[in-house]
């Protein structure tokens, strides 16, 4: 800190004076917005916060002697931050504003904290009496520190009026120019210059130690070389004495730490203090290598087959960052090495082998190239292919790790000295040569940590801090480190992750590209192109895998980019090969895309590896990808396996719980819970519950294996929570359609057992319809009679007999995914070509099943009868990701996913492509109708809940002083299941923001909107319907401008009108007024014509005018599906209280309760 040029200090806060004056603007701007009481006070106050610092910046200024000039001129960074946020302030709304401002107080408090945490690690003079101390006091201050929170508080009160994409768009923008401000600033060290980086493996780079993982691996090996009948023994008596070894471990350790390190004070940091180092790191070392024998003499290493421990590897979870360092030393030609006392190279190796790192080990080759990690390990003893016990001791303990980090930096000075020193002295001064870095955490690493120029200390390790203070070494923050990098004498430093050690020894990541912001000047309209990458296989019958995903993109307005995993070879008979794409060049196509064109969501498909796997989950986190769709392609409809187990447990461990949805079918679900039964409701909702725990946000389990799902009426929903109850109108991803409902089911997530079991996939497998024999030879043969494998045999519980008669006489279905339909089918008896029936299966309904971690929601929906099920899966996890990148919730995202996906079965079902039983969809059936017939009415309307109809009311909501929004949220609280926007008054502009608005708010629960009157606001907007009165555009003409994806509601007040209405294109009616109102000047019906009205037409009628809790009741008798109700519910001042009472009478009627 005192090291920091005076000069430039002064130039940086004539920056930020320039900086302030653009936020004063931007806060002045936003309060002009704001008409609401509360946020135009914290508004203010904000402001107010900035025009203290702009005195604080001058007072300063004053007192060192320099002044902040008028005419002083911005950097380019500085000046494209302010232009940016001045753009937003004069041309968005306020949501969008604070998010523009927010990173740089949030940037500002965190710095100052660490600022402070570095000063407070400095000598007192300097701490006291710096330059710089009022400066960091201010900004690490309490009152400071609340700004951020403040501003943060109303953004999350206000956010929901603007797509959340837009927001972090804005938001990310933001905090990269507020990185780049710093990092222009004259004076700013850069980072040191690295020549050598080491590194522990266990706790540093991993998530956990991983001694215990070499010992159940040859627990499990040895049990599997039992006889059946002795394993449970053989296991029990290995277990045991594993449990006995760590016990002994622990104790022994605890005595030695209590003989060698005293309880309280400690050590010199001098010579003395060096040499009693010196003797505890030999003491532990002798202790290490003590215990190692005893693990040898135990036996337990043995029978460990040679090359084992690579898949138990691939499976080891790694602190988040730690690869982008490992990556960002090996672009800058830093040598690396990884320094570990593990019993196992070939697994520390496996567990590194991902993205382009190469690792070695050190014994395996004479000498490293250039850009190799090199890892430094012990190895098991291997004997005719498996291991005999014993351990060859490279790296025991502290010891040899000092010794062996000795010898590297030895080196590392020989390869980066001078060419032509003029001193003599070939190492360099400490200013000018290559840092050696260590980084560990553990008292094994205390000796090389204090050898190299520079020690990092990762993790909260209490024994090793105990060690520091009892050697008298100091522990400081990283940001306390010299600008050199060379450490001070006896100190260590403390880093909080391991992006903070790449920023601090290799600068910021010119990989973390700044997207553009969008253009917001007036007249300019900013385009936000949604995008999606895949990374799936490519199915060469063009009917699943990427051609499925990219044509559904295309279908639902997101712009669509691939990865590749492997290529099929199939039709719609079935597979005849499968090449696995390198996991190099898998990796080199997700970086092609994420680092160029950038995507909002990744789906992914068919991942034939553990290592393809673990691809993408870097690439996710790398690359900070939001939201994440996981379609696990594990098992085929037939029951063929598509991937071994450690693919399975790859999902498990690496993508689940990044992953914002995952989509197994019955198979998949029952292979990853470990072959645990899934064939019924009740197990599917365990299902669900358990896979959640594995860490996605949501869990869709899809049913269209179930051959009796439970009988309902698909129109209709079932007893509901009224504060949950949504509706959705969709597919099981099965080859279904029709409207389905979405019940809400309060079940606990506790009811499932608190750990899933393991997941026991058989080997790689596939089949083909087809007599040439796979092309692969990695592909198995292994076969039912029918010439495939049945779900039976590979998962034991769900037997192939669960498939419809239909299926069981077809040949072998394409693998899900990249190889056929979501392992759901509904082929009928009869085909659609040929048979004059509705292509809807009455027999039955479809029933998927969704947990969100608190809720449980069963969704049902009529099947399609259809053999144009190929690449279903694909085609609804595709969508799924298309609706998530639109901005749309999760919840919401998967009901319109699942819409579409009807749709596109009930347009495809007259479709022929191909000879074999799986045909493919017709994603585009929009705008090219193969079937050249009228496309069906109902193509992905969303299916609505009528029961409790909220109709807005501008002087209502005025005279209780809310704004249409919070009115609504507050309706929708109270169990409102629609909504109307009425504003007759309002012009369009104001309409349509006012619309986005309640929209936005009603998505978040899955509520439906409608427009009255407006067919454009609807449309612009993406309402789900409009509702016109006899008065209004006619029916006829609003149905031919709305089309046949949205709901259309007319009021009607006779039997004529609403045959009429009903003919004319309408979904539901709106009939009366039963009583009289205030809110509208209208004459009303009797109780016996509502009646005649139900009985005339086959569409929802809603009874509206004067209704409320007390006439509900009588009303709903005549046979009507709802009320529509006005001032009731938006003229109480307690809106929730309100709809609550009338939701209550409304399902009592109704018999929902």
């Amino acid at each position: 800190m005192a090291g920091l040029v005076w000069k430039a200090f002064q130039h940086y806060v004539a920056e930020d004076a320039f900086f302030l004056k653009a936020f004063a603007q931007a806060y002045a701007l936003a309060v002009a917005q704001t008409h609401n009481t509360d946020q135009r006070d914290t508004l203010q106050t904000l402001l107010a916060g900035v025009e203290q610092e702009l005195k604080l910046h001058h007072g300063y200024a004053e007192s060192w002697g320099a002044t902040l000039s008028q005419a002083h001129m911005p950097s380019a960074a500085t000046k494209a931050y302010t232009n940016m946020l001045l753009d937003v302030a004069l041309n968005q709304e306020l949501p969008c504003i604070l998010a523009a401002m927010i990173p740089c107080t949030r940037l500002y408090a965190y710095i100052g904290c660490q600022l402070r945490a570095a000063a407070l690690a400095a000598p007192t003079v300097i701490r006291a009496r710096g330059p710089y101390a009022s400066w960091i006091k201010e900004y690490s201050s309490d009152d400071f520190l609340a700004l951020p929170a403040l501003k943060e508080a109303l953004l999350d009160k206000l956010g929901t009026a603007v797509p959340y994409g837009t927001l972090r768009q804005l938001y990310r923008n933001a905090m990269q120019m507020e990185v780049d401000f710093f990092s222009a600033q004259p004076g700013v060290s850069s980072a040191p210059s690295v020549g050598m980086l080491v590194i522990d493996f266990d706790d540093t780079c991993t998530v956990t130690d991983t001694t215990s993982l070499v010992f159940n691996t040859a627990i499990d090996a040895t049990v599997e070389a039992a006889q059946e009948s002795e394993r449970a023994a053989v296991r029990k008596h290995l277990e045991a004495t594993r449990d006995q070894l760590v016990q002994n471990y622990v104790q022994e350790q605890q005595k030695l730490y209590s003989e060698l390190i005293p309880e309280q004070g400690g050590g010199s940091s001098n010579g003395a203090g060096q040499q009693k180092a010196s003797a505890f790191v030999e003491a532990l070392s002798d202790f290490d290598r003590r215990m190692n024998q005893v693990v040898v003499d135990s036996a337990i290493l043995q029978g460990i087959p040679e090359g084992r421990l690579t898949a138990t590897g691939q499976l080891i979870g790694l602190q988040p960052g730690c690869l982008t360092v490992l990556s960002r030393a090996q672009q800058l030609g830093v040598h690396t090495h990884i320094m570990s006392v593990n019993y196992s190279s070939e697994m520390v190796q496996a567990a590194l082998r991902r993205s382009r790192l190469k690792p070695i080990i050190s014994e395996a080759s004479d000498s490293s190239q250039h850009h190799d990690i090199v890892i430094h390990a012990n190895e098991l003893s291997y004997k005719d292919g498996f291991s005999t016990g014993d351990i060859i001791r490279r790296v025991q303990g502290g010891s040899d790790k000092d010794a062996l980090m000795m010898q590297l930096m030895q080196q590392s000075t020989s390869a980066h000295a001078p060419s032509n020193s003029s001193s003599g002295n070939d190492n360099g001064t400490a200013d000018d040569r290559k840092l050696a870095v260590y980084v560990g955490d553990s008292p094994s690493d205390f000796a090389p940590l204090l050898r190299a120029d520079l020690g990092i200390v990762v993790g909260q390790n209490k024994l090793l801090r105990r060690v520091a203070k009892a050697q008298g070494v100091k522990l400081k923050p990283l940001t306390a480190a010299p600008a050199n990098g060379h450490a001070e004498p006896f100190s260590l430093y403390e880093a909080e992750s391991w992006a903070a050690i790449g920023a601090f020894l290799f600068g910021p990541d010119p990989s973390k590209a700044l997207t553009p912001p969008p253009s917001t000047q007036k007249g300019k309209q900013a385009i936000k192109v949604p995008k999606v990458l895949t990374v799936a296989g490519s199915d060469s019958g063009g009917g699943a895998g990427i051609q499925a995903d990219l044509k559904t993109y295309q279908a639902r307005g997101v712009f669509g980019a691939s990865a590749i995993s492997a290529l099929t070879a199939q039709n719609t008979r079935g597979v005849r090969g499968v090449h696995t794409v390198p996991t190099q060049h898998l990796s080199d196509q997700m970086e092609a895309v994420l680092s160029d064109i950038g995507a909002d969501v990744i789906k992914t498909g068919m991942l034939p590896t553990a290592e393809a796997v673990e691809a993408v989950a870097q690439h996710v986190q790398r690359h900070q990808v939001s939201a994440l769709v996981v379609d696990p392609v594990l098992v085929a409809t037939s029951g063929d396996s598509l991937a071994g187990s450690e693919v399975a447990q790859a999902l498990k461990t690496h993508l689940f719980p990044l992953a914002t949805v995952i989509t197994p079918n019955l198979p998949e679900a029952s292979a990853l819970l470990g072959g645990q039964r899934v064939d019924d409701l009740d197990s599917m909702k365990q299902a669900a519950q358990e896979l959640h725990k594995l860490g996605p946000k949501y869990v869709l389990i899809k049913g269209g294996h179930l051959i009796d799902p439970p009988s309902s009426d698909p129109n209709t929903s079932a007893p509901t929570d009224r504060n949950n109850s949504t509706q959705s109108a969709g597919s099981s991803a099965a080859g279904y359609s029709g409207p389905s409902a979405l019940q809400t089911s309060p079940e606990a997530a506790s009811a499932a057992q608190d750990s899933p079991a393991q997941s026991s996939e058989p080997a790689p497998a596939t089949s083909s319809a087809e007599p040439e024999p796979p092309a692969d030879a990695s592909l198995s043969e292994k076969k039912n009679g029918h010439g495939r494998l049945s779900v039976g045999q590979e998962l034991g519980d769900i037997q192939p007999d669960r498939h419809s008669a239909a299926t069981e006489q077809q040949a072998t279905n394409p693998p899900e995914g990249e190889g056929g339909g979501a392992g759901e089918y509904t082929a009928g008896a009869a085909s659609p070509s040929n048979s004059s029936e509705s292509n809807h299966d009455n027999s039955g309904a479809a029933v998927d099943v969704l947990f969100d971690g608190e809720q449980l929601h069963v969704l049902q929906a009529k099947r399609v009868r259809t053999q144009n099920t190929h690449g279903t899966g694909c085609t609804l996890a595709s969508a799924i990701a298309a609706e998530l990148a639109k901005g749309q919730q999760p919840l919401l995202a998967i009901q319109k996913a699942k819409a579409w996906l009807s749709s596109v079965l009930q347009a495809s079902a007259a479709v022929h492509i191909g000879t074999g039983p799986h045909k493919p969809l017709n994603h585009g059936f929009e705008t090219n109708n193969w079937a050249q017939q009228p496309a069906p009415s109902n193509l992905h309307k969303p299916a609505l809940d009528y029961r409790l109809y909220a109709v807005t009311d501008p002087a209502c909501n005025a005279r209780c002083q809310r704004s249409n929004a919070e009115a609504v949220r507050q309706a929708i609280q109270g169990g409102v299941t629609l909504v109307q926007l009425r504003e007759k008054d309002a012009d369009g502009g104001a309409f349509i923001r006012e619309a986005e608005q309640v929209v936005q708010v009603a998505n978040e629960s899955g509520v439906g909107v409608i427009i009255n009157d407006r067919v454009d606001v609807a449309l612009a907007v993406g309402a789900h319907g409009v509702h016109v009165g006899q008065d209004d555009i006619p029916a006829r003409t609003a149905r031919q401008l709305l089309g046949p994806g949205k709901v259309l509601g007319v009021s009607v007040k006779t039997v004529e009108q609403a045959q009429q209405a009903a003919a004319d294109g309408a979904d539901y009616l709106g009939a009366g007024a039963m009583f009289a109102t205030a809110t509208k000047d209208s004459s009303t019906i009797t109780q016996e014509t509502l009646q005649q009205i139900c009985e005339a037409v086959d569409i929802p009628v809603v009874a509206i005018g004067g209704m409320n809790a007390a006439n509900a009741t009588s009303t709903l008798q005549a046979g009507c599906h709802g009320i529509a109700v006005v001032s009731a519910i938006f003229g109480a001042q307690d809106a929730v209280a309100a709809a609550q009472e009338i939701r209550e009478a409304v399902d009592l009627a109704l018999g929902k309760t």
